[in-house]
């Protein structure tokens, strides 16, 4: 594996810290990151053994916050808002209903933006079973469970263009990808390995757990091709970004817009000297011009005002700002 110490080439530095400084907040904010979190311990136990980024978000919370007309746009946008609106024709209301989420993403890391959940709240599986009997609206069994496909034409695709739904009670539901809803039916049944067998895993959901309304972790392969998405910009890495995040095991985030934009990163790296240099590079890309080059004035003070610091074999960073800063960062 590639260790930063071999990074002393200077006219590299700035490039390769604003790589890592990418994959990490690219991690925090896509994803599109507290009382009664219950839902994520059941997700451990119900999602498959290769998620490798999850992330739980307390719409309850959120709703009651000042900022909510601000940041909901961002919680109900792309496919999970057509997800939705298809929804509320059913006569369900996610936006009301709808009282806590985890989403997964699992497979291959690079360009897959197709992503399964749990979600906890009050919901009617007969009038929404009754919605699709009238209309003659496609679904299937499986498991013992009613899947429900979300739009017309899904057809018998495993995977791609359209999402499905189940009922796992009154107050649960799940949803996905076919071949994702399937494997975390399988998961949650016991019949195939759930990702409460990462003991990793475990220890960063009970660390995380109640830590903020929105929170995650994105494993470094995950990480990575996030990084990928942000550079897509035009910006090209000088080196491969893969190997650049190796030792970089996995990033827990944590994310507060409750009054503000508030967030707090935890690079969990292979080992101390790993998490020191990295640290160092940041920090040195953070104080450079480049850092700043073409932001807007918030922005900029967010990025100087990030402290970043080595704890063991993790880099911490936090960060506040206004919560319109989340456009510019998820640009």
């Amino acid at each position: 594996m590639m260790t930063f110490c071999m990074m002393s080439k200077r006219a590299n530095l700035r490039s390769l810290a604003f790589g890592l400084f990418v994959a990490i907040l690219g991690a925090l904010l896509f994803p599109a990151k507290i009382r009664g979190q219950g839902i994520a311990r059941n997700a451990l136990s119900s999602f498959p053994a290769d998620t490798h980024q999850f992330v739980y978000t307390n719409l309850d919370q959120l709703r009651n916050s000042s900022q909510y007309p601000k940041i909901r746009q961002r919680l109900f946008g792309g496919q999970l808002g057509s997800f939705a609106d298809f929804l509320r024709s059913a006569g369900a209301d996610p936006e009301k209903d709808v009282d806590e989420v985890v989403l997964g993403w699992r497979g291959a890391a690079t360009g897959n933006t197709e992503f399964f959940g749990l979600a906890n709240g009050r919901f009617e599986p007969d009038r929404v079973r009754d919605f699709f009997t009238q209309r003659r609206l496609s679904s299937r069994d499986y498991g013992g469970f009613r899947l429900y496909a979300c739009g017309s034409g899904a057809g018998s695709r495993e995977g791609g263009g359209s999402l499905y739904f189940t009922f796992l009670s009154s107050s649960s539901a799940a949803f996905g990808a076919l071949s994702d809803l399937k494997a975390l039916l399988d998961a949650r049944s016991g019949a195939s390995p759930a990702l409460d067998s990462n003991s990793s895993f475990l220890n960063w959901e009970a660390e995380l757990e109640g830590s903020a309304p929105q929170w995650g972790v994105a494993t470094g392969r995950s990480a990575a091709s996030e990084a990928a998405r942000w550079l897509a910009g035009g910006i090209k890495p000088p080196v491969d970004l893969g190997a650049l995040m190796s030792p970089v095991e996995a990033a827990l985030y944590s994310i507060d817009l409750t009054d503000q934009l508030s967030t707090h990163v935890s690079v969990v790296c292979d080992r101390a000297e790993t998490a020191a240099a990295l640290a160092q590079i940041l920090t040195l890309w953070r104080n450079s011009p480049a850092a700043t080059a073409n932001s807007s004035a918030s922005l900029s003070a967010f990025l100087r005002g990030m402290d970043i610091g080595a704890s063991g074999s993790r880099v911490e960073l936090s960060g506040s700002g206004p919560v319109d800063l989340l456009g510019e960062l998820g640009r």
